[in-house]
């Protein structure tokens, strides 16, 4: 059986084709578009790149299944909107409560009919027809949003048992979820419903801080580690508390301070929020995005003032402290002794890594795309399976994007009329600039899904030259000098390096850093002592393998640092064309592409 599995309209839209249960390719629709995340987008490019890959036309295609449960709208929707609404209302400040009255009703209507099946129904269509993709339009089955989830991490991971925990921001009127995957069936044992959001309570900070919501997250959880040293004088766990409380077995998030109210400064809190930040430190106040401020005579972004960077602590605080509660229940009520997450919150690396050490669990598995992302592969399995399928699809790597052979990347590089040479040994070739010290960029095979370049789309820099990392922050990423990097290392040399290493091979889960690693390469350890690490098998990815073999042989250390293939706020690079225009606009050395070297003098 074909199924086309799709997310779109919202965050991170992609498609993924299953055929017999079993994947044949994942695409990412920002990864084709070239524009970050693709919010709002139908996945139009990235569904004509799953059919081609398996030469299917659309008339091929069994069923379509969409990641989000439309069939909830509009009326179960608008039932969870008002007693919500009803429980609320009238909290916030007096002085401007009729007008943010009117407004919440006002939005909450509108994604009630936006998210409406027909409406859904009539823009995949339409996003079929624009990429050319005719036919009969197959019958599209919708899957509840949090369901796809736990499909896309528990049957992708190596257990036939375990708890499954998706977190995000919401899926239909669903939160968080809580649920037993044991043999070929999944059971949820309880639900969150909105406004208890951890993916709400995180965006809410990652805005106040003056970044991105839904895309730059993952800043703030690095920018907390800075704050790590001062965590007993931290003010900001207080206040923050009244926003997301955490008890013994639950937690709950006032949307008081996160949707119900005005919003004058953000989005996605309130003016009740900043009213209760700036009570406790006047100078507190909303971050706007890009603003920068004098600290210790040097001009630098605002949110790196203690003040802010310890409020980033607090809010990560709290949140761990609610995951790892949750985890525990899974793990001690249920007798879970593994544990799955997906949603975007466990894209958190260091969330994860305290739930593996903190929750009893002797075993965890994250899906690399937790993001709404993996909501397609997760959907298309739960209607696979509904039609008999076995959709169990252990995860040894997420090479499942476009790939290029070598006559077509030949023909791209002679297009663009740039010196280059053919060689017999990639991994050779790039171990020798990785030795001379050089940043290189490392194109081959397929390219991967997920959050993470892990040796198909990579930037790669030698961790035993001084000064590695402030040189690809500052000259090839152009991002900003604090955030870590990661490292992809062998497999065989992991316990050299990672505490405890439990799940390594998806840059996934956050581990403490050995002494050895500390010491000798201090440029993949993060403030707090952790890492987030690949591990490479020989017989997953055998020419990055022999890479990092031959650099360890060379160095001593079979490690490199490894970032994804592209500049700060665009997405990893896919094709020949796009990576040597990245190549030419940065810092970069080298180029391996294929059987082919680039250079620069």
């Amino acid at each position: 059986m074909n199924v086309l599995g799709m997310m779109g309209f919202g965050e991170n839209p992609s498609a993924c084709l299953l055929q017999d249960g079993k994947m044949v390719a994942f695409g990412e629709e920002e990864r084709f578009t070239r524009l970050k995340g693709s919010d709002g987008m139908c996945p139009t490019k990235s569904i004509a790149f799953c059919l081609a890959s398996a030469k299917l036309p659309l008339t091929g295609v069994d069923r379509i299944a969409f990641g989000w449960n439309s069939n909830k709208y509009p009326w179960r929707m608008l039932r969870n909107f008002g007693g919500t609404y009803m429980k609320y209302r009238g909290r916030e400040s007096r002085a401007h409560h009729e007008i943010n009255e009117s407004s919440s009703i006002v939005t909450a209507l509108e994604t009630l009919l936006e998210f409406h099946p027909d409406r859904i129904r009539a823009h995949i269509a339409r996003g079929l027809r624009e990429g050319g993709l005719t036919g009969r339009i197959p019958p599209i089955d919708f899957v509840d949003h949090h369901m796809a989830h736990a499909y896309s991490t528990y049957f992708c991971s190596r257990f036939d048992r375990a708890g499954i925990l998706t977190l995000d921001g919401s899926g239909e009127n669903i939160s968080t979820m809580l649920s037993v995957g044991s043999g070929d069936q999944i059971r949820p044992v309880e639900t969150f419903e909105i406004p208890n959001s951890l993916g709400w309570f995180y965006a809410a900070t990652t805005e106040y801080l003056g970044f991105l919501p839904y895309r730059d997250e993952g800043k703030v959880m690095g920018l907390a580690a800075l704050g790590e040293e001062r965590r007993e004088k931290n003010k900001w766990l207080e206040p923050l508390a009244r926003v997301l409380r955490v008890g013994k077995g639950s937690y709950e998030v006032d949307p008081i301070y996160t949707k119900f109210g005005g919003h004058f400064f953000g989005h996605l809190y309130t003016d009740e929020f900043v009213k209760m930040i700036t009570a406790v430190d006047p100078n507190a106040g909303p971050i706007a995005y890009g603003e920068k401020t004098m600290i210790n005579g040097r001009l630098s972004s605002k949110y790196m003032l203690e003040t802010y960077v310890d409020f980033a602590w607090a809010a990560q605080e709290l949140l761990e402290r609610a995951a790892v509660m949750l985890a525990r229940r899974l793990v001690h009520e249920h007798g879970q002794e593994n544990l799955c997450i997906a949603g975007g919150v466990g894209l958190n690396c260091k969330m994860n890594g305290e739930i593996l050490r903190q929750s009893g669990c002797k075993n965890i598995f994250v899906q690399p795309a937790s993001s709404d992302s993996g909501t397609a592969l997760g959907a298309a399995m739960v209607v696979a399976q509904r039609h008999g399928d076995n959709v169990r699809n252990p995860l040894s790597h997420v090479y499942y994007g476009p790939g290029f052979t070598n006559e077509e990347i030949h023909a791209a590089l002679k297009g663009c009329k740039i010196p280059f040479k053919q060689v017999d040994d990639p991994s050779l070739e790039a171990a020798g600039m990785l030795e001379e010290g050089k940043i290189i960029a490392w194109f081959q095979g397929r390219m991967e899904f997920g959050a993470r370049a892990l040796g198909g789309r990579s930037i790669l820099a030698n961790l035993t030259f001084p000064g590695a990392k402030e040189k690809v922050n500052a000259e090839v990423k152009y991002r900003e000098a604090w955030r870590p990097f990661c490292p992809s290392m062998t497999i065989e040399s992991q316990d050299r390096y990672i505490e405890n290493p439990n799940e390594t091979s998806f840059m996934t889960v956050a581990y403490r850093s050995t002494d050895s690693a500390v010491k000798e390469l201090p440029a993949i350890v993060h403030v707090d002592g952790t890492m987030r690490p690949q591990t490479i098998r020989e017989d997953v990815n055998p020419l990055f393998h022999r890479l990092i073999s031959e650099v360890g042989r060379r160095t001593g250390h079979p490690v490199v640092m490894n970032t994804s293939f592209n500049v700060r706020s665009e997405p990893i690079i896919c094709t020949p064309l796009e990576a040597v225009r990245c190549f030419y606009s940065n810092g970069l050395d080298g180029l391996i592409i294929g059987n082919f070297a680039l250079s620069k003098s």
